[in-house]
């Protein structure tokens, strides 16, 4: 008997032992360290004696399981604060009349302390996508997806200028979107309401067909021509607004034409002799390099300089890589509907996509996506299904996760943080904003070297 008590009393566990009446019999060392209590204030007492007393700041498992003769499993806290889980298991002699009650409480302090800092995280995980969401949505209507400051910067300017007259010429590599951006200089002007948006790709027409394409021709101005004529580009952007894509690759011969329409807002279409006259606005775009061009005497400088009014240079992705994740959630979205299939993607796999240079920009990812949920056999796409995605020696790790060493969740933290603290003024108030304790707060703050 002194060694099963030895045993009882070295267990880890909290044990008591309670007769079918409630009279606590045996309580272990254990529990006295549990509830703070010695055990000498519970032998020989009454459970519910026990209950009154305050000891117990849940009802008593143990006089459930005497109360309803079966095992019960629940939580339990102390006066102390502790809390336990407590299984209490009933005891049936041979003629099924119940004699004990054995308890096993199992302290889940570091459990129920985990699962709190678990509980914050997960708010703070909420803001952080919240805060992403948002930045995404600022821009949705229209396609333009940005969480880059850079790109903020840029599309602020736009809204200045958009509602203005002024040429505007866009550059950037291809693929980067700069006819979405074009659209949204169209979209936040008055000709959105008086005029079309025209998109003619320079590079795209015959060298033969682009005097007529812009400017239209006269009745039987030449063989194979409509007898009634056809209205030119400029004609149709008329109160509108004309984007000229891939500007860099008119011909010089069409180049001196379209300077004069530029400068005159006139021009006679092909084969005709009346003057037309239009009012147009002009946004080009280009990936090549014009004053290169104007060096070598392969772009008009006076035309260069006639549509370098408001330049505009649009980032490539590499450039701003936070961008990369709002993209990859949207074309997921966008061509798992189209297709009806529903994909995911693995942390992982999104962690390598950063870090990939992508020469083609948003085309590239939109294809490469595109290309993954018809591809892919798995719901999630995992880092083994991009084996066609390299990474750029040159390109390094992405600037946005370096911030801290981290990825994409820990420098939206940091930044979130920052702006919180801001906009509160003190610690204890950005806390209660952020929806987490004041020492949650200050241990992020010193995890990301932020000061208090």
């Amino acid at each position: 008997m002194e060694l099963y008590e030895a045993i009882v009393d070295n267990l880890y566990d909290g044990i008591t032992v309670t007769d079918s009446q409630g009279e606590i019999l045996l309580v272990n060392q254990a529990l006295e360290k549990l509830s703070g209590i010695p055990r000498t204030s519970y032998v020989g007492r009454n459970i519910r004696d026990i209950i009154r007393s305050g000891i117990f700041q849940k009802p008593s498992v143990t006089l459930r399981a005497l109360t309803e003769k079966k095992n019960i499993t629940d939580f339990q806290q102390y006066q102390n604060g502790i809390t336990v889980l407590v299984t209490a298991v009933p005891l049936f002699d041979s003629q099924q009349n119940l004699v004990r009650i054995l308890a096993n409480i199992h302290d889940i302090t570091e459990l129920m302390i985990t699962k709190s800092k678990l509980d914050e995280t997960e708010k703070l995980s909420a803001k952080y996508f919240s805060e992403l969401v948002g930045l995404r949505k600022h821009y949705q209507k229209r396609g333009i997806i940005t969480a880059s400051d850079q790109m903020h910067d840029m599309l602020e300017l736009i809204a200045r200028v958009a509602p203005t007259d002024s040429t505007i010429l866009l550059l950037g590599e291809s693929g980067v979107g700069k006819e979405v951006l074009a659209r949204e200089v169209h979209e936040n002007s008055k000709r959105s309401e008086s005029g079309a948006f025209i998109k003619v790709n320079c590079g795209a027409i015959p060298a033969d067909l682009l005097e007529s394409e812009f400017f239209g021709y006269a009745p039987g101005a030449f063989t194979g021509a409509r007898k009634e004529g056809k209205p030119g580009l400029f004609e149709l952007a008329d109160q509108g607004t004309l984007f000229l894509d891939e500007v860099g690759e008119l011909p010089l011969p069409l180049q001196v034409k379209l300077l004069r329409v530029l400068q005159e807002q006139q021009f006679t279409r092909v084969g005709g002799t009346d003057l037309i006259e239009v009012n147009t606005r002009i946004v080009a775009a280009t990936n090549r390099n014009l004053e290169a061009m104007v060096a070598k005497g392969e772009f008009r400088e006076d035309l260069y300089y006639r549509l370098h009014v408001i330049p505009i240079h649009i980032p490539p992705l590499r450039e701003r890589r936070e961008d990369i994740p709002l993209l990859i959630g949207h074309f997921l979205r966008v061509f798992s509907e189209k297709y009806n299939i529903r994909k995911s993607i693995s942390p992982e796999a999104l962690e390598h996509a950063e870090r990939y240079h992508w020469p083609g920009n948003i085309r590239e990812l939109s294809n490469v996506v595109e290309r993954l949920v018809l591809t892919t056999k798995e719901d999630c796409m995992e880092k083994e299904d991009l084996p066609f995605i390299k990474a750029s020696p040159s390109s390094g790790v992405s600037p946005f996760l370096d911030l801290d060493g981290g990825n994409l969740f820990e420098a939206m933290e940091k930044k979130l943080i920052l702006s919180i603290l801001e906009s509160e003024g003190s610690i204890r108030r950005a806390a209660k904003k952020l929806g987490v304790s004041h020492t949650t707060l200050i241990r992020k703050m010193t995890k990301h070297e932020l000061r208090n």
